[in-house]
């Protein structure tokens, strides 16, 4: 499997704080099926800034660290970009803020809101070349609301990134039963550990696979972990996905999904029914 999010260089952000973590964060991956990992600090001027040269050395010293003790994982750059004005003036294609240097970078909103004219401003990196991908949306109180609005991003042409955990349970309820809506719908390109320590957040991919295969089939759900992660990483056009239609379309009405979903409150068995 590829983990194509996951802060796993030290001292970068708030990832893991030694070497000696982030090689137990690699073990952790390994153990679990991964084999590729996209280190993708948080970028966020006057809060977490670094330039490219820190980023590859840094990926150097554990890719180096990891090899000397036999395991078989291959890091790779990367960045989790906040939303903000100032992203036009650090974001090119090519630039060290994108995966692998190619066109797709992650861009990361605040936890309850996002800015005005979001979506516009997130297209105009697609009119540039590049191509964002929205990490996390299901832990967004926003998005949470207006699914409808992120379905029109997604069709639009904007990439969706949901994070293992949210599908286990480990961010809470309406996180889960959002990113189950999200993959039903076909509004998920990528599952991504985004850990950040080897105990707390670690980067694991497997259990959230299985369970996202009992919704959307297997074939769709290891295509999220493999084979669209890897056409991302090598800066390839993503292969086209079967859409998956259990559900209606989503409609601007419709602010109680979660509630249709799973029959009622604390009926979570019904989920993958």
């Amino acid at each position: 499997m590829i983990d194509i999010h996951c802060h796993i260089l030290p001292e970068m952000d708030d990832g893991p704080e030694s070497l000696g973590e982030a090689l137990a964060m690699c073990r952790a991956a390994a153990g679990d099926g991964i084999r590729t990992l996209v280190a993708a600090p948080h970028f966020k001027p006057g809060t977490y800034e670094f330039s490219g040269r820190r980023l590859l050395d840094a990926i150097g010293i554990l890719q180096a660290a990891a090899k000397k003790e036999g395991m078989d994982v291959t890091i790779l750059p990367g960045a989790e970009v906040a939303v903000s004005p100032e992203m036009t003036s650090h974001l090119e294609p090519g630039g060290h803020l994108m995966i692998n240097g190619g066109r797709y970078f992650f861009a990361e909103f605040r936890p309850l809101s996002v800015p005005s004219h979001w979506d516009t401003f997130l297209l105009s990196f697609l009119a540039s070349g590049m191509a964002p991908i929205i990490a996390h949306p299901e832990r967004n109180a926003w998005f949470i609301n207006h699914p409808d609005a992120l379905s029109a991003a997604v069709q639009s042409g904007i990439l969706v990134q949901i994070t293992a955990a949210s599908i286990t349970g480990g961010f809470g309820e309406e996180a889960r039963d959002f990113s189950i809506y999200l993959l039903r719908h076909n509004l998920v390109h990528a599952i991504a550990s985004d850990g950040h320590s080897a105990d707390l957040r670690p980067p694991r991919l497997a259990e959230a696979v299985r369970l996202a295969a009992e919704v959307v089939g297997e074939e769709r759900a290891r295509a999220l972990v493999t084979s669209i992660p890897q056409a991302i990483i090598e800066d390839r056009k993503i292969p086209a996905l079967a859409p998956v239609e259990p559900y209606p379309p989503i409609r601007e009405q419709d602010r109680n999904w979660f509630q249709r979903l799973r029959g009622k409150r604390g009926d979570s068995s019904r989920l993958l029914e």
